[in-house]
């Protein structure tokens, strides 16, 4: 075991942060989540103002 970790130990260890990166992303990208919201917000918003230009 302890040749493995001293072998594959880095190997390990990034695809284990790159797993937890990728569903970090995965719930703040989510229908639900808050960038998916604030992002809807941002786009309704403009669209409404820039209607409220027009003559």
């Amino acid at each position: 075991m302890e040749q493995v970790m001293k072998h594959y130990g880095n190997a390990i260890l990034a695809i284990i942060v790159l797993l937890a990166l990728g569903a970090i992303i995965i719930a703040a990208l989510s229908s639900d989540g808050y960038v998916a919201t604030e992002f809807k917000n941002a786009l309704t918003g403009f669209f409404s103002r820039m209607n409220g230009l027009t003559p």
